[in-house]
């Protein structure tokens, strides 16, 4: 659903190939805010073309490259689109935290590994976000305000998942994560 719903909004920005609507969502650091699997934008362009969501424009031949199909987005595709863009905004599912399985049973696991673990998560969380906030602050005044909050979210739980981190790692650095209560 999602992989539809930015390829069918980056379509009502312009029309594009899938070679173009992948550089935009480069350009933009989508991959920061969402989970985009390798090989499902041709899969979804595909589908959707084929659900008569999306139409072809043209076909750029080149006879240094693979053919370039550029597509547009028809009015059922734009129904499609606000189907999905209301159902993605209404959704109640739970984001479960990666460590939230892992943490609950730390307590019986090696603390200097677990340790290790953590310091390894905490420098790749500052890594994530140092980037995150390098884009906002190159592309703040050319990203629509939506996406700005989107980000400031996420840069908000991140700083959140650091602390934690740190608290966690001095917790098993003092024996604290193998006892009970505070």
């Amino acid at each position: 659903m999602s992989m539809k719903l930015i390829i069918l909004g980056l379509l009502m920005e312009k029309d594009a190939h899938p070679y173009e609507l992948k550089q935009t969502m480069s350009e933009r650091h989508l991959d920061h805010l969402i989970k985009l699997q390798k090989g499902s934008l041709y899969y979804a362009i595909d589908k959707l073309h084929k659900d008569k969501m999306i139409d072809v424009v043209e076909v750029i031949t080149d006879t240094n490259r693979p053919d370039r199909t550029v597509y547009r987005i028809n009015r059922a595709g734009k129904e499609h689109f606000y189907d999905l863009l209301y159902k993605m905004l209404s959704t109640n599912e739970r984001n479960y935290h990666p460590l939230s399985i892992g943490l609950s049973f730390s307590l019986y696991g090696d603390q200097e590994k677990i340790i290790d673990i953590f310091q390894k998560r905490k420098k790749l969380v500052i890594s994530r976000y140092n980037e995150l906030n390098e884009v906002y602050k190159q592309y703040h005044k050319f990203i629509p305000r939506p996406v700005i909050h989107l980000i400031k979210g996420t840069l908000e739980q991140m700083d959140i998942e650091i602390r934690m981190l740190e608290n966690l790692i001095m917790d098993a650095q003092n024996g604290n994560l193998q006892t009970f209560g505070e």
